[in-house]
């Protein structure tokens, strides 16, 4: 029985800059592959591991020894995902011989995550790791820092809360700062603390990009308004509407707050509390526009958007209603203000059960209308 010389590249350099696809069995299809990623990379670390596993196995060969050489690859999307490619292609490679044992050869910062997939198969006859010497540190510490960024269920669970805590602390020390400027009268934020609030958004800022894929997504939503304005649909006007209403939102409502209200946690609030219905009518403009496109153009859905108003309207009344019952708590706003409010708030309360009971009641017995994917409603999941 032979012995495999195995080379894994997790995350599929091959395919995505030489384009070549695995499971590559072979030592001339192995050296071939190895040659393009060289010449396209020098730098590429997968390459130096696949030619360190063609010399491993000229090395077996030429003690005498019955050995096959492959290389498999995985996916871009680091995780379940390439893993799951990994096996199967695992499966091939093994099914197209008969082979006792596999010789692991890596450029050592992947062990943890492809030991198992293979000993659950196949005996590894030991490990062999290909690192640059002059590098190796950096290189492992580089390697980690990459794959940590592209395997999404460390992202779930690590950098992104990371990057929330981060992003929060420096939103909330910013906030702090302004509002101690406006009650000493300084013009000048410390230089300390302002150091420590600015790293600390940008670094939470960066991580929760990096969870979120926030660049990408900005794109997507460029290219979709790209591609309304183009088509000149109805709902591309209606988001043009919304982003100004947003603008014109934030505008009158700290000219409003600004001319009024002296205290600066009650004109945050009295803010908040104003703007709130600006952004419920950036939604209302939205989803109107889709309601409208929909029947121009014979599209169903339109039930849902109801249902979406109705709740949206509901969660502005609630925030509207609990701000200004916290003006009331610290001493702002008289007790017949904050009662006013929390009928408001009640009632915000009482349309978002009524309107999910009739979300669920139609969903249930399948009456709910349906749309196609150009016509969701940003109301709709994922």
């Amino acid at each position: 029985m032979k012995t495999l010389i195995l080379n894994v590249d997790r995350d599929n350099d091959y395919g995505i800059k030489v384009n070549v696809t695995g499971p590559v069995i072979g030592y001339a299809e192995c050296y071939n592959a190895a040659m393009k990623m060289i010449s396209t990379d020098p730098e590429e670390s997968d390459a130096n591991a696949l030619f360190g596993a063609v010399h491993h196995y000229e090395t077996l060969k030429s003690r005498g020894e019955d050995v096959e050489i492959a290389l498999i690859t995985g996916d871009e999307d680091v995780g379940e995902r390439s893993d799951e490619v990994i096996s199967h292609q695992l499966d091939e490679v093994l099914s197209s011989g008969e082979f006792s044992d596999v010789v692991l050869v890596t450029d050592g910062a992947e062990d943890d995550y492809i030991i198992p997939l293979i000993v659950s198969r196949v005996k590894i006859r030991y490990v062999k790791h290909i690192i640059v010497r002059h590098n190796e540190n950096i290189e492992s510490v580089y390697y980690y820092i990459v794959r940590a960024l592209k395997d999404k269920k460390l992202v779930n669970k690590i950098i992104i809360p990371f990057g929330l805590v981060f992003l929060t602390y420096g939103i909330v020390s910013l906030i702090l700062l302004i509002l101690s400027m406006l009650v000493t009268g300084s013009k000048a934020i410390p230089s300390s603390s302002g150091a420590v609030t600015f790293v600390t958004i940008v670094l939470g800022g960066y991580f929760v990009e990096r969870g979120f894929n926030l660049g990408n997504r900005m794109l997507q939503l460029l290219s979709s308004f790209k591609k309304y304005a183009e088509e000149t649909r109805v709902s591309f006007i209606s988001y043009v509407v919304a982003a100004s209403l947003v603008l014109s939102g934030i505008t009158a409502s700290y000219v409003g707050t600004t001319q009024y209200f002296s205290v600066p946690l009650d004109a945050v609030l009295v803010f908040f509390s104003y703007f709130v219905w600006w952004l419920y009518a950036a939604v209302f403009a939205i989803e109107s526009g889709n309601a409208v496109e929909m029947l121009l153009t014979n599209r169903t859905g339109v039930k849902r958007i109801i249902y979406g108003l109705a709740f949206s309207l509901a969660v502005a009344m609630v925030i509207f209603g609990m701000l200004n019952y916290i003006r009331y708590e610290l001493g702002y706003a008289p007790f017949s203000f904050a009662a006013s409010n929390v009928i408001i708030l009640i009632s915000g309360i009482i349309i978002a059960v009524a309107s999910s009971i009739v979300h669920r009641y139609y969903s249930d017995n399948g009456n709910e209308d349906k749309m196609t994917p150009l016509e969701r409603s940003i109301f709709d999941e994922k």
